[in-house]
């Protein structure tokens, strides 16, 4: 699957050299330029190199490598390529220093190389290489959230939590990603599984270990040999089978659900959450500011909203964008959709790769006195995620003749401008 990358960064801009040039190792010619950053200049030393089918595994792999790769498709002509080069460029003049290696793989010469790194075809992407760990990077193309996310990739893959400090980072990720924690004895062969399943999902779930009675207390567990699941937005956890003890098993019972009913897009996760979803999942797109008092009445119906279809997780995928967040996307997705998002929440059912999207009638809900209406506001939200799940509200054309009425209104509400 190939993901389309924004053109412009949403942090800092890097802006094109003034002349072409002939591939990822030539810099002389290159300029970069990054706003905001005035004391911030990329020194032209190239610190890329190309890999091959016959260098890679022995440099990537190793003993204490750590290596940044990008894989990608473009081609030495294409004018994204000084785009490219500038983000890795000045990334690598910052992460050289900490041990980063940088490297460039062409995927179109080397297809026996992406299909043993898992890369689809015509696909960019960056994989981190470190302590024999491959993370995959799936935020925004920009130097400031790549190397702030590159600086806080864990030494391991499970934290242990044994301290007030351990528990503050755990608790924190409440809404953020996927957290799994597991109560084992310390050393153990358990501990070691367990740890073992963690290190294929790093980068996308952090998985935590508590090894005595008191932390384990803490975060909600009874018995050695418990694990539980919290995944965002949904007030409680679930919990592994007492059978689950041995790699492949934690591996198979993540994979089964670890996906949530709702998830925030932002920076670091754009493309592993901004993308088409499975055939069988459903994609509802929701955009709501939460700095405003109709955001925060609509926040909260989403939370209630994601706990209440827990049983529809990994058929069932809200996005929650808050367009404060990606101002220079609030045009491009009103565009896209055909709706105006600065005029107050949005939510529809949608289809990225079409641009298309089947928009919930928000005067259906009253957000001026979300209290006194909160049982109706999501009893008609609700109702229109069930006709969603069932078929009736479909975004198939030959669906669309079927598509029954909106429910009435269970209050005097705002008229929406946009309907679609």
């Amino acid at each position: 699957m190939s993901w389309a990358i924004p053109r412009i960064s949403l942090l800092v801009l890097a802006f094109l050299a003034l002349r072409s040039y002939a591939g990822f190792s030539k810099t002389e010619e290159l300029e970069c330029m990054f706003l905001g950053y005035p004391d911030l200049e990329y020194d032209g030393f190239d610190r890329t190199e190309v890999l091959t089918e016959k260098n890679f595994n022995k440099t990537v792999f190793a003993e204490d490598a750590k290596s940044v790769i990008f894989f990608n498709d473009v081609e030495d002509d294409d004018p994204e390529l000084d785009q490219y080069e500038c983000f890795l460029q000045l990334s690598a003049q910052i992460m050289t220093k900490r041990g980063y290696n940088f490297y460039t793989v062409n995927t179109t010469k080397e297809q026996k190389l992406r299909k043993q790194e898992e890369v689809e075809k015509g696909e960019d992407t960056i994989h981190v290489y470190k302590d024999g760990y491959k993370i995959e990077y799936n935020g925004v193309r920009d130097p400031e959230t790549f190397v702030s996310w590159l600086m806080d990739i864990p030494d391991d893959p499970v934290t242990i939590i044994n301290d007030e400090h351990d528990l503050d980072e755990f608790e924190e990720l409440e809404d953020d990603c996927v957290r799994i924690v597991g109560y084992f004895e310390p050393g153990s062969a358990a501990l070691k599984e367990f740890e073992e399943a963690a290190e294929d999902f790093m980068g996308e779930i952090e998985f935590y270990a508590v090894v005595n009675s008191y932390w384990a207390r803490k975060v909600g567990l009874k018995r050695v040999g418990e694990v539980q699941m919290w995944r965002p937005f949904e007030e409680s956890p679930l919990f592994a089978p007492s059978s689950v003890d041995t790699e492949e098993e934690f591996e198979d019972w993540v994979e089964k659900h670890k996906e949530p009913v709702m998830m925030k897009l932002q920076l670091d996760n754009y493309f592993n959450v901004w993308r088409d979803p499975e055939d069988e999942e459903k994609m509802v797109l929701a955009f709501v500011d939460e700095e405003t008092r109709e955001g925060r009445a609509m926040k909260k119906l989403l939370d209630k909203l994601a706990d209440e279809n827990s049983e529809h997780a990994g058929t069932l995928e809200i996005i929650l964008v808050d367009p404060d967040e990606f101002p220079l996307m609030v045009d491009v997705w009103e565009e896209m959709f055909g709706i105006d998002i600065e005029e107050g929440p949005q939510i529809g059912l949608v289809d990225i790769s079409e641009k298309e999207g089947i928009w919930f009638d928000m005067s259906q809900v009253n957000l001026d006195d979300p209290k006194k209406h909160s049982d109706s506001n999501f009893e008609v939200l609700q109702t229109w995620i069930d006709q969603i799940m069932s078929g009736q509200i479909s975004l198939d054309d030959d669906d669309a003749d079927d598509e029954p009425p909106p429910p009435p209104p269970p209050s005097k509400g705002k008229k929406s401008k946009k309907e679609l």
